[in-house]
């Protein structure tokens, strides 16, 4: 809604002048002069000068209206026009301005891409101004410098204005423009008073008047009595809004432009801005509430000030007005005065040139007497001549003295339109400085704002900061509370290991193993789970402490959500330069507080180690990965997987299980980086896109992915929500870069997700959302819940069987492992001897025995 301080109007000298800048906010040039369409009283276009930027020179340029956008606070215009366009546009020299018309416009307009506006409804147009389109195309072709369509605002301005019979009313002041649609809103037309004392202004549609040009005049089509009962306003309050202005229209039966059929899209003028009984009352809401800072209390005394002030500024300008409204009726007195004055010259002049007639007459008589020798007579009449001449001498010194006391109240009325002028130039001046002074109230107010809202901000964080702070402590307490739990466990265990190891035999190694690796990751502080971009660049040293590089990627394995190696770059240790190297998971341990991971990895073997480049990274296979896992001493993780689902050991039982698994390539891969997959899309089974894959959270202990992290977007009216999502419920769409999520509809729609500051941390949160979405936990996978090799012994279903019947059926399996991990031995070692040279036994057997020292080494 349009008001004072955000007007729908602006009067063409108010624009001319106003600066002009890009959509950078550099500053341009500015508006020399605005050019209107006399027929429908639009802005054809605007004059600009550039002021030689961009090389123009002082060349003038046309620019449409629909190009410019007011920004009413800064008093500019913004020019949507690009640079290029700008830079080959062709200008007129100040001196020569073309001879406008309507073909040479529209070349104007069309070069910078706008429609000329009388080609847009021009049917309406001419139904509404009552001509045929061939009419006005034809005036248009015979417009010249005689007789032009189009006049500038300037030359309009002090046009006088008469009514249909040729009477002067009055002279155009002003032209208001319509900011929106770029139309002249109304003419400022002023009417009566004597000198420019008490004259009064008129909002005039431009469509009651018609241009006379030979006469420098324009005719209003309006009634006489119309225009005598109409009401005028003062200089000081000018009909600003189209509200305002709708009334006006109405009255001398015109239809408000704005509300026509067809309605230009024009610049909006501005943004509301606030009134300022709103903001009084808001100040004094402010005044009456609580202050409790210091800088509230120096602004509020600040505040009252400039209330005071600016009461103290009313209060003048009041005074200013009063006074001058006083010299006005004074002025009007005297100019009553001057005018009976006036009138008395008159009458007294008349009744010299009666007196001089009878004069003449009585000189004539006296002639005539003295011809006649008729003495008497002509004594008499010499008497009444001196009186004659004596009276006339006393109107002549009569009309002297009335001369003179016009020539003074002349001067006085002078005197006092100086007086007023510099009246009204103090009144100016007081509006200026209360103007000046709202402004700063304003922005103390944008300031008291803006401090309240960073107090809020800081209340805000202080409280996350307090809701962390409880928080910390809570998973600290559990943490601690696991870590006295997995300690007792690891009691219980060094107690039960010898006993297992004399039953277990040779092949309980890896349970051992399990048990140490257990440990080792409960003795770990801080969360059970880290995500990927958490971990990526954290920095990598060895035992020693030493800065060895950092880690720039992690790799999945796709199939069971493993981490199947970690990418780390050693920036020049060891003279390794800038390749890359593939670690197993392993081989890393967490120190939570240093934000770093110890590298378990002697420096030989580092050194030896082959490398990759940052641009050709491997096309990772299990057979390739699986030379990594052995150079470095770890048992590949498949491998251990596959020794406890088959009951057969190492090697031999990874033979079984990779026997059905596909090739690996670039376009069939089996391992993607975190980082690839980071942004993917995720869509369900028909194909609909829900979200995108926003982290993946990495259990440290177990070295795989714990849970997906997922955003849906407001799918479902999911809302902001992160939802963590079992890895086993997707599976990867290579050709379409996406993820399909196998959960139903309806599981989804009724899912807990989590805040963006609370993510699950821990396995007791996460076990809530695998049993939720109907997986189970990884970490309560046991070897004897996984698929076994047939061994005649039926497996029991039923959740009550005994110590005694599971002691007897692990004794069963094991045996039944021994006798096929020997035939498989066998088996390899004669199809070895067959294929291989006496070099590569050599190197194998050399191997072999490295692998079992290292692992002797980290596990004993």
């Amino acid at each position: 809604m349009a008001t004072r301080d955000n007007p729908d109007f602006l009067s063409a000298s108010t624009i001319k002048g106003d600066k002009v800048v890009n959509t950078a906010g550099e500053d341009l040039g500015k508006i020399e002069e605005l050019m209107i369409d006399v027929d429908d009283g639009r802005i054809a276009y605007a004059v600009l000068s550039f002021g030689g930027f961009l090389g123009m020179g002082d060349k003038l340029f046309a620019i449409p209206w629909q190009a410019l956008r007011l920004r009413l606070h800064e008093h500019a215009f913004l020019l949507d026009v690009p640079k290029e366009t700008l830079e080959n546009a062709e200008g007129f020299d100040k001196d020569n301005w073309p001879a406008t018309d309507r073909e040479w416009l529209s070349t104007t307009y069309t070069y910078y891409g706008y429609q000329p506006y009388w080609q847009t409804g021009m049917e309406e147009r001419a139904e509404m101004q009552g001509r045929t389109e061939a009419e006005r195309v034809s005036r248009s072709r015979a417009s010249d410098r005689d007789n032009p369509q189009f006049l500038s605002a300037d030359t309009i301005k002090g046009d006088k204005v008469v009514n249909t019979d040729g009477d002067h009313i009055g002279k155009i002041d002003e032209l208001m423009i319509d900011l929106q649609d770029g139309k002249v809103a109304y003419a400022v037309v002023s009417h009566g008073g004597i000198l420019g004392i008490g004259t009064k202004l008129f909002a005039i549609p431009w469509q009651a008047l018609t241009l006379r040009v030979r006469d420098h005049a324009f005719v209003l089509n309006v009634p006489k009595e119309t225009f005598d009962k109409a009401e005028g306003f003062d200089k000081g309050n000018w009909p600003l809004t189209r509200e305002e202005l709708s009334g006006t229209y109405s009255y001398y039966g015109y239809e408000p432009h704005w509300q026509a059929a067809v309605v230009g899209a024009g610049a909006t003028a501005g943004a509301m801005g606030v009134t300022e009984e709103k903001r009084m009352a808001r100040m004094e809401r402010e005044r009456q509430g609580l202050v409790d800072t210091e800088e509230e209390i120096k602004a509020r005394q600040e505040r009252e000030r400039l209330e005071g002030l600016r009461e103290t500024q009313e209060e003048k300008v009041a005074r200013l007005e009063q006074e001058r409204m006083d010299r006005e009726r004074q002025a009007e007195t005297e100019r009553e005065r001057l005018a009976r004055l006036e009138k008395e010259q008159m009458e007294l002049e008349r009744q010299a040139q009666i007196e001089r007639e009878k004069l003449g007459g009585l000189e004539n008589e006296l002639q005539e007497a003295i011809r006649l020798e008729e003495s008497e007579k002509v004594s008499r009449l010499e008497n009444e001549v001196k009186v004659l001449q004596g009276q006339e001498q006393t109107r002549k010194e009569r009309l002297a003295q009335l001369q003179s006391e016009r020539e003074r109240v002349g001067r006085q009325e002078e005197t006092e339109k100086e007086r007023l002028a510099r009246l009204e130039r103090e009144r100016m001046e007081a509006e200026r400085r209360e103007e000046s002074e709202k402004e700063r109230l304003a922005r103390l107010e944008r300031e008291r704002t803006e401090t309240e809202r960073k107090m809020e901000t800081e209340q805000e964080r202080l409280s996350r900061l307090e809701r962390e702070r409880m928080e910390a402590e809570r998973k600290v307490e559990t943490e601690q509370e696991r870590l006295s739990r997995l300690e007792r466990e690891r009691v219980d265990a060094e107690k039960r290991r010898p006993a297992e190891s004399a039953r277990v035999g040779p092949t309980g190694g890896m349970g051992a193993m399990a048990a140490r690796e257990g440990s080792e990751f409960a003795a770990r502080e801080g969360p059970e789970f880290l995500s990927a971009s958490t971990i990526k660049g954290d920095k990598v040293i060895n035992t020693a402490g030493e800065d060895l590089g950092k880690i720039e990627e992690l790799m999945v394995d796709l199939n069971d959500g493993r981490i199947a190696y970690t990418v780390l770059s050693f920036g020049g240790f060891l003279g390794l330069g800038d390749k890359l190297f593939a670690i197993p998971w392993k081989a890393f341990s967490l120190r939570v507080h240093d934000h770093a991971f110890v590298l378990d990895v002697p420096k030989e073997t580092l050194e030896k180690a082959e490398g990759f480049d940052k641009d050709n990274w491997p096309v990772t296979s299990r057979e390739w990965l699986s030379r990594t896992y052995d150079y470095y001493g770890y048992e590949p993780y498949w491998q251990r997987e596959a020794t406890e689902r088959t009951g057969l050991p190492g090697e031999m039982g990874s033979e079984r299980v990779s026997s059905t698994e596909g090739t690996a390539s670039r376009e069939n891969p089996e391992f993607l980086s975190a980082g690839t997959m980071k942004g993917d899309k995720i869509i369900n089974q028909a194909g609909d896109d829900l979200g995108k894959l926003e982290e993946i959270m990495i259990d440290l202990e177990h070295g795989r992915v714990g849970y997906a992290v997922l955003s849906f977007g407001g799918f479902l009216g999911m809302g902001d929500k992160l939802f963590a999502i079992p890895w086993q419920s997707l599976s990867l769409r290579v050709h379409e870069h996406a993820f399909v999520l196998n959960i139903p509809k309806d599981v989804l729609e009724n899912a807990e997700g989590f805040d963006k500051d609370r993510w699950p941390l821990t396995r007791e949160e996460l076990l809530r959302t695998y049993k939720y979405y109907g997986y189970q936990p990884y970490w309560q996978v046991t070897t004897a819940e996984r698929p076994e090799v047939s061994t005649g012994v039926p497996r029991e279903t039923e959740p009550g069987r005994t110590t005694q019947m599971e002691g007897r059926r692990e004794e069963t399996q094991l045996k039944t492992a021994e006798e096929k991990m020997a035939e498989q031995d066998k088996e390899r070692f004669a199809r070895m001897e067959k294929t291989e040279t006496d070099q590569e036994k050599k190197e194998r057997l050399e191997r072999e025995r490295t692998i079992a020292e290292r692992r002797e080494k980290k596990y004993h």
